[in-house]
């Protein structure tokens, strides 16, 4: 008797916890339904991605979002806003996990115990080929660790992929991207520690100089406003991926400017000097200009007086050959004159004219007599 009424229990109680269980199962359905509860995880297909972070997945025929849990990432700026540096690189991120996540791929989704995400949302650990979606955003530098994490180790997790993207700089760590801290402050380290290793050897060069390194430090003054808007305290998307880097950009950005500044005085020095010997040489090569000329103009009068002299000489030359010509001739001429003219009285007499030898008898006579 024992042994039939024993038998007869153990079907009884089987088919109470039968009950049991199905009625256990009826009422997380009810509840699923209703309020939209799941259990700790459910399996599904993606549909699309929506953004950075946000992706559609079918699961059993009904579509869901779902938010990646434990992370930031930047997503577009509204219609008709401006851009900030918390829509740094939404397109990127977008691109990512469409990359990750192609429509149909099937994942697992875990979700922790607050799985409520905004705007509707779930929010979900996304488990897909043997990885973690969150930790491989995070890797590629489009997702940044928030302080509260959905399960215990997953924010150890996430700060090594987020490592891993700061020293490769991907995504929000790149230098490349100028929306990036490191984007904003590299530009300018550059040109701080790119300056002109020749020191100037004219005034000219080192006023070029001094454009160059004045420019460079106007950029780097301009990039120090950007540590401005990161407040490490804050959980905003520019403090959570770039607060840690902060203090060593900033110390490399402080000292590039310092020695910037410090190059600027002495190139200012330097083109007062350049000035100076510019100067004293434009001076100096006017003074030799200036003598020159006036040696020009000496040697100039110089030969002007000679040849002055030289025509005196040579017109008192011609005078005095005139002179002596006049001469000459003159003597010629009176020696003409004198061979010409009748001898003086101790000259023999003239014969007598015929005139005279036919005088009268009268004269002849009394000479006669007066000879007598």
């Amino acid at each position: 008797m024992t042994e039939q009424r024993t038998a007869r229990r153990v079907p009884v109680l089987g088919i109470i916890a039968f009950v049991l269980l199905a009625a256990l199962l009826l009422t997380l359905a009810v509840l699923s339904a209703i309020k939209g509860v799941r259990t700790a995880e459910s399996n599904g297909h993606v549909v699309r991605v929506e953004d950075g972070q946000t992706f559609v997945v079918n699961m059993d025929g009904t579509e869901e979002t779902v938010t990646l849990a434990g992370v930031v990432v930047p997503r577009p700026a509204a219609e008709g806003e401006e851009p900030t540096v918390e829509n740094c690189l939404a397109d990127e991120a977008m691109t990512n996990l469409a990359t990750l996540l192609e429509p149909g791929d099937s994942v697992q989704l875990e979700y922790p115990e607050e799985s409520d995400g905004p705007e509707g949302t779930r929010l979900a650990l996304v488990h897909h080929g043997g990885e973690v979606v969150n930790l491989q955003q995070a890797e590629a530098g489009f997702a940044v660790p928030l302080p509260e994490q959905p399960r215990e180790g997953f924010g150890s997790e996430l700060r090594e992929a987020q490592e891993t993207a700061r020293s490769e700089e991907s995504g929000l760590y790149s230098s490349a991207a100028p929306c990036t801290l490191a984007g904003r402050i590299g530009p300018a380290l550059t040109a701080l520690e790119d300056l002109p290793a020749d020191r100037p050897t004219t005034s000219a060069e080192a006023e070029t100089q001094i454009e160059t390194i004045s420019a460079a430090v106007e950029q780097g003054v301009a990039a120090e406003k950007a540590f401005a808007t990161i407040d490490p305290e804050e959980t905003s998307l520019a403090s959570l991926a770039w607060a840690a880097d902060v203090p060593r950009l900033q110390e490399k950005l402080t000292g590039a400017l310092s020695a910037a500044q410090a190059e600027l005085k002495a190139l200012d020095g330097t083109r007062n000097v350049l000035e100076t010997r510019e100067r004293e040489e434009l001076e100096r090569q006017a003074e030799e200009k200036r003598q020159a000329e006036a040696k020009r103009q000496r040697e100039a009068a110089e030969r002007q007086a000679e040849a002055q002299r030289e025509k005196a000489q040579r017109e008192e030359a011609e005078r005095q050959a005139e002179e002596e010509q006049r001469q000459a001739e003159e003597s010629a001429s009176a020696s003409d004159s004198a061979s010409a003219s009748p001898p003086p009285s101790s000259s023999p007499s003239p014969s007598p004219t015929p005139s005279s030898s036919s005088a009268s008898p009268s004269s002849a006579d009394a000479e006669a007599g007066g000879d007598d």
